[in-house]
């Protein structure tokens, strides 16, 4: 099912994700698990003009170009089996150097151009801590690969090295700025483009094939361009999953949001408190 990568290669691959906040784990999953996970989420994609019964986890978004389905474990019992799996969570646990590793949420998106036959949306410049509920720097992304990702199909890419130099926390897409113009304590994101073009900060991407997955520090920058590939053989379709180690603790942006985030509510997390309870699984180490 997964892939298991040699003591030297890891080692290698946690010294890479240590200086530049990301790192690529080739072909970690198994072509009949890509197809078992692609394959239901399209069938969660047939949801999205559906009414979503009260009880159920499972949220749909879309943008021109773009869709995106979060809380798929919660609903989907073949993602599930697979995202819980502690052969899939220890790689990520030893490249981020935690002991235990608890599951959070996962977050699909599908690319693919837009209605009039232009780039689809992408997703801009940020990183992803701004928003998170919880805070620690043993709190990774993995992104999975389901189709291949390329200069066409929206494929990832990072700011080396922004995990160790962003001095605080990025306005997220989603959120603007105060009308009034006073502070909210968020930065704003810097021209990353021309930056990056100027010489003054160096940008990392893969191709990645059905199968690659990518770990992201939570404080790493980092953005995806429209597709332009079109049709739906085109399609970029990645999902990404969030995983709670040692150093995190429930400190949310926003209070009133975050309880009424999936579990969050329901778990009784206390201010600085450790992830816990059914909606935060331990998938890998002992509890502490």
């Amino acid at each position: 099912m997964v892939k298991r990568y040699a003591d030297a290669e890891l080692h290698q691959m946690q010294a890479f994700y240590n200086e530049h906040g990301v790192v690529r784990l080739p072909g970690l999953i198994e072509p009949e698990w890509v197809d078992r996970i692609l394959a239901s989420i399209d069938e969660a994609a047939l949801l999205a003009d559906q009414p979503q019964p009260p009880d159920r986890d499972l949220s749909i978004g879309r943008a021109d170009g773009r869709m995106t389905i979060r809380y798929m474990w919660r609903n989907v019992p073949t993602v599930r089996e697979f995202l819980l799996r502690p052969d899939l969570a220890e790689p990520i646990a030893r490249i981020v150097g935690t002991k235990s590793l608890r599951f959070w949420f996962d977050l699909t998106f599908i690319h693919s151009g837009s209605s009039t036959g232009e780039a689809g949306a992408g997703t801009p410049w940020h990183h992803d801590i701004g928003a998170f509920t919880f805070k620690g720097d043993q709190l990774p992304s993995l992104w999975m690969a389901m189709t291949p990702s390329d200069a066409q199909r929206s494929r990832l890419e990072f700011i080396s090295g922004s995990h160790k130099t962003v001095p605080g926390f990025y306005r997220t897409p989603d959120n603007v700025a105060p009308a009034d113009g006073s502070g909210d304590g968020f930065l704003e994101v810097p021209d990353f483009d021309a930056m990056v073009a100027a010489g003054t900060e160096k940008l990392i991407t893969w191709d990645c094939a059905p199968g690659d997955a990518i770990i992201i520090h939570p404080y790493t920058v980092h953005g995806a361009r429209g597709n332009t590939a079109g049709d739906k053989h085109g399609r970029r379709v990645a999902i990404t999953t969030r995983w709670l180690g040692d150093d995190v603790r429930f400190l949310p942006t926003y209070w009133g949001k975050s309880q009424k985030a999936v579990g969050i509510a329901k778990s009784g997390i206390a201010m600085g408190g450790r992830p816990q309870g059914e909606y935060f699984p331990l998938v890998w180490g002992e509890r502490g």
